[in-house]
């Protein structure tokens, strides 16, 4: 069984707000990333802070972030406990905000997992930085997160280093594979 959470419990304060309902290329936001992760996967989840994150996007599995927790960290956790009840041996979670997202993202970061056993993760980058919620999770990865969140921490790039992930380097000439939208004149682009 293969698992892809998006994660759209986001805020989307520099978007104005319900950044899965903005529209981009005529379609939702959230509608882009649930394309893509049925794309990915054969179960797909979407975690969100509230349930209005979900409104008018198609039905899929909604899974609710963890209040204690702050960011993604806290949506990583909801998908990552949501693995571990269904069986998954991995959980990919991708931003509900990246509607070009490579096809070969969960293939390349399965390869680099079972090259490395002792990793807990792998996740995405390209020449220009990381993308840390573009990321294949082991699910055994669960607790140690969580001892990190429990610990005050917030980076999602502090947790990734300390669960030893592998970092899978994308050539992206045209740098849009990882494209975020953020801002309604990324939303015009």
């Amino acid at each position: 069984m293969r698992l892809c959470v998006v994660l759209a419990g986001g805020a989307g304060r520099r978007m104005g707000g319900d950044k899965p309902q903005r529209l981009y290329q005529a379609r939702a936001l959230g509608e882009h990333a649930l394309s893509l992760a049925a794309s990915f996967a054969n179960h797909v989840a979407l975690s969100v802070r509230e349930r209005r994150q979900a409104e008018a996007l198609p039905p899929v599995q909604l899974l609710f972030d963890p209040p204690e927790i702050q960011g993604p960290l806290a949506g990583i956790a909801s998908g990552l406990a949501h693995g571990v009840a269904i069986g998954a041996a991995h959980v990919l979670t991708i931003p509900c905000d990246a509607p070009h997202l490579p096809g070969d993202l969960y293939l390349r970061l399965e390869e680099a997992l079972a090259r490395d056993p002792a990793a807990l993760a792998a996740s995405a980058s390209d020449s220009r930085q990381d993308h840390p919620t573009c990321t294949l999770w082991r699910v055994e990865a669960l607790e140690p997160l969580l001892r990190y969140a429990q610990s005050g921490r917030l980076s999602l790039r502090g947790a990734l280093a300390e669960l030893k992930a592998r970092q899978v380097l994308w050539a992206d000439p045209r740098e849009r594979l990882f494209l975020n939208m953020n801002t309604p004149e990324d939303l015009a682009g």
